[in-house]
């Protein structure tokens, strides 16, 4: 008897709060990757590094880091962990139970994949996709632990991460070093390949200055920045992956496979706990956040938000703020146009934020704009993404079950053709 076919989930099953709170969250988490779309590298720690910096410029950073910073990402993550249980607990319902395992580890493989496509096919070296297959391939050994046991580990990590920031040697963390590098290897390449451009100067506004080895190679287009951009994915994420990144993101999933079976992410606690979650979330977040960028600010950006022993105890009450808002919002059933918006964005949040690397690949890079916009100007890209996004995903679920990627990344798990296009309506 040949075996039973294997299908995904199947769009009608999904739960909406997820989707709206993965829509929200795949738009926010472009508030800060933006910055290193658009920008050298260095002004992640110190905007000042480039260009004209000032007034609203200030006060983009300001918005940026007290209000999305690190938030989105730990939401992103934390969904990430919803996912895996919801995953397992699907397949453990029927007869695809025997092939648990196998189809687990594709799906991971099959994520790391689009991972590696992100980064050197569409030059974001700032990916996470590729991370959270790799943290996802241990997740599976946590599958059927319980909320209490996942609560305790994602603990013990966090307050291994705060030590970190506390007590840790600024050079073990900061990634100025290996930047340091990365640009050594640059400038070695461009005087081979571009001596007459390395030596220019270019007008910032307000006077002139040298224009940096990752401005010289990204304005120059594909061809130019994709050596620069190898050079700081091996730079940069392998590094900070072993350092840091892999026992950030393991934290936040962890944290979410266990908010996901105490029943937080789908809408049915009571109001009472999103008000609460809402409230003290926000208050001590942006407290924290505050804090954190003032300090900032005070020293002349010396001292980065990233690294404070704070970091993650203010991003991490941010996005209990956002989600108790958002399950709030989904319990109460308001704005259902706005739901529906934003939870397309979310049932195609891999193919989003593939296709916010190749807009702003072509932007800032295929069109020459890199490092040609001041800081808050960063943020008229953001939006304009932000509403292409929130059209184009409902249209494109109006005719098909799932996003471009999202159905690729199931036919790769699943090994079979699926079916995509919606049956038209006569």
């Amino acid at each position: 008897m040949s075996p039973e076919p294997m299908y995904p989930t199947a769009p009608s099953e999904r739960i909406e709060s997820i989707d709206v709170l993965r829509g929200i969250v795949v738009l926010g988490i472009l508030t800060i990757n933006i910055i290193g779309f658009g920008m050298p590298m260095e002004v992640f720690g110190n905007p000042t590094f480039w260009g004209t910096y000032e007034g609203p410029d200030v006060f983009a950073f300001v918005a940026a880091h007290i209000g999305f910073q690190g938030a989105q990402r730990g939401i992103f993550s934390m969904l990430f962990g919803a996912g895996v249980v919801l995953f397992i607990q699907r397949i453990a319902s029927d007869e695809r139970q025997s092939n648990m395992g196998r189809l687990y580890y594709r799906r991971m493989f099959g994520l790391m994949l689009f991972g590696l496509f992100d980064m050197f096919a569409l030059l974001w070296f700032g990916d996470i996709i590729f991370l959270y297959g790799l943290v996802g391939l241990l997740l599976y050994l946590f599958r059927d632990s319980k909320p209490q046991g996942l609560l305790i580990g994602a603990g013990v990590l966090f307050v291994l991460l705060t030590l970190m920031f506390a007590f840790a040697d600024d050079s073990e963390l900061d990634s100025e070093a290996i930047l340091q590098n990365v640009q050594t290897r640059a400038e070695e390449r461009l005087e081979q390949r571009l001596p007459e451009r390395a030596s220019k100067q270019i007008d910032t506004s307000d006077s002139f200055a040298p224009l940096p080895e990752e401005v010289v190679a990204k304005q120059q287009g594909y061809v130019s920045a994709f050596p620069y951009v190898v050079d700081s994915i091996f730079g940069l994420q392998v590094k900070m992956t072993i350092v840091y990144s892999f026992w950030e993101v393991l934290f936040t999933m962890l944290l979410g496979m266990a908010l996901f079976r105490l029943g937080v992410f789908d809408a049915s606690l009571s109001i009472q706990t999103y008000v609460i979650m809402l409230v003290l979330g926000f208050s001590v977040g942006i407290v924290v956040n505050t804090y954190e960028v003032m300090t900032t600010l005070s020293t002349n950006y010396s001292e980065s938000s990233h690294f404070m022993w704070s970091y993650n105890l203010g991003r991490l009450a941010m996005a209990f703020g956002y989600i108790g808002t958002v399950m709030l919002i989904c319990k109460l059933g308001v704005v259902p146009r706005v739901r529906n918006c934003l939870a397309a964005v979310g049932k195609m949040a891999l193919t989003n934020y593939l296709m916010q690397s190749l807009m702003c690949l072509t932007f800032f890079i295929l069109l020459g704009n890199f490092g040609k916009l001041r800081f808050h100007e960063l943020y008229y890209v953001v939006f304009i993404i932000w509403i292409l996004q929130l059209i184009y995903s409902p249209v494109w679920l109006a005719r098909y079950r799932y996003g471009p990627a999202e159905y690729l990344w199931r036919r790769w798990t699943y090994g079979g053709k699926i079916q995509n296009r919606r049956l038209s309506r006569n």
